[in-house]
């Protein structure tokens, strides 16, 4: 998911049980559909009783509480707001900050799946590229992961 995307969730496009959002609107205007894993899930199930708190706190209520994800003060957040949370983070664990950034944890997601043998058409999807080439960037493992991919395919198709 995008920065930008996540900024711009609204409650309304959450299913839990589904473990899915829909992203309208999202880069290029495209609407779609982005997957959280069960971790996630609960994490968000957690974050909305905090949110919950937070609403009921501010009086009057802001106009921007159908956003998934508030400040302390029920706005909306940004990209920037974002960024600042993970430069905090990212100086508590003493990494550079240019090394924990919101598209850094995209790339790493996507590598992760490359790396465990994803096709790049399923990645594509997942990242909400139009177009191929965007994805093919991912395409950097190493031998040693190209070596595993090959003897599970292989030992794939030996099972058959």
């Amino acid at each position: 998911m995008r920065v930008s995307e996540l900024c711009a969730l609204e409650t309304g496009t959450i299913d839990l049980a589904d473990r899915s959002a829909r992203v309208y609107g999202g880069k290029g205007d495209k609407d779609r559909t982005v997957l959280f894993t069960e971790r996630s899930v609960d994490a968000m199930e957690a974050w909305f009783g905090t949110r919950r708190l937070l609403i009921q706190r501010k009086n009057p209520p802001n106009d921007d509480v159908d956003a998934v994800f508030l400040t302390n003060r029920v706005a909306r957040i940004s990209t920037r707001y974002v960024q600042k949370m993970m430069d905090v983070i990212a100086d508590e664990a003493l990494i550079p900050r240019t090394r924990l950034t919101p598209h850094t944890l995209r790339h790493n997601f996507a590598t992760g799946l490359l790396e465990r043998g994803v096709d790049l058409v399923s990645i594509q999807r997942l990242l909400g590229h139009s177009n191929i080439q965007t994805t093919r960037i991912y395409l950097d493992i190493s031998d040693q992961t190209l070596r595993e991919i090959y003897h599970r395919a292989q030992s794939a198709s030996l099972e058959e």
